[in-house]
């Protein structure tokens, strides 16, 4: 690959993040910024809590980093979610409702 392609591609992919919502919260690239950042937060639910997680499509696992806030909130969602459907399959299921 030229170089005049890596530096393009690295351009690419430097927009692109800054597409993405960060929460204020600086994108963490290695454990050692997450462990920097909780550092600079007084509130445990604003801690980073970063882990490797396989990304749907690749085999390459992504550094993941979000705070325990956002966590227990996507938790909250995921039970929701989990609930509703479990309730519309009840539902379609009983023919006296």
């Amino acid at each position: 690959m030229r170089r005049v392609d890596r530096v393009g591609i690295v351009e690419a992919h430097t927009a692109c993040e800054s597409l993405y919502d960060n929460d204020g919260i600086a994108r963490s690239r290695t454990q050692a910024d997450a462990v920097d950042y909780n550092e600079t937060v007084s509130s445990e639910s604003q801690k980073l809590i970063c882990e490797r997680e396989a990304v749907l499509g690749s085999n390459i696992r992504q550094f993941v980093c979000l705070t325990v806030a956002q966590r227990e909130y996507l938790q909250q969602v995921a039970q929701e979610n989990s609930r509703l459907i479990f309730e519309a399959g009840n539902r379609t299921q009983d023919p006296a409702q």
